[in-house]
């Protein structure tokens, strides 16, 4: 493929591979995800961002360029624990939280790095 010329007023190859990288991160979380079940539950993290199952599963986007906590209000049970740094494009296991009461539950990302992150949370056992 030859690519575009810039003075045609296209945009380059190089400017368009954030893009790309975005959708195959979106791509991979969604395949991992029973996104059929799940609707936009804004209310239940302090970040505004989250899709939801409650009590099965939950993915919430802390969208801030900083790394500070933010809360969410999870159903009663034990979840795995799994963050994206969307920036770095790293995805890291964090092992599991337990609920005892259905509360609000403060997560921090782990990145070294500051900056936006996805927190999936997927129920485990009964």
């Amino acid at each position: 493929v030859n690519p575009p010329d810039p003075s045609s007023g296209s945009p380059s190859f190089a400017s368009l591979e954030p893009a790309r990288y975005a959708m195959g991160d979106t791509r991979r979380f969604a395949e991992r995800m029973n996104l059929i079940a799940m609707e936009p539950r804004g209310d239940l993290s302090s970040t505004g961002y989250a899709m939801a199952n409650p009590g099965e599963e939950y993915l919430v986007l802390q969208p801030d360029e900083t790394a500070g906590p933010f809360t969410v209000t999870l159903e009663p049970y034990t979840y795995s624990v799994q963050w994206h740094s969307v920036g770095r494009r790293e995805t890291k296991g964090a092992g599991k939280v337990t609920v005892e009461d259905h509360k609000s539950t403060s997560f921090t990302a782990p990145f070294a790095e500051a900056g936006p992150a996805a927190l999936h949370l997927r129920r485990i056992g009964r």
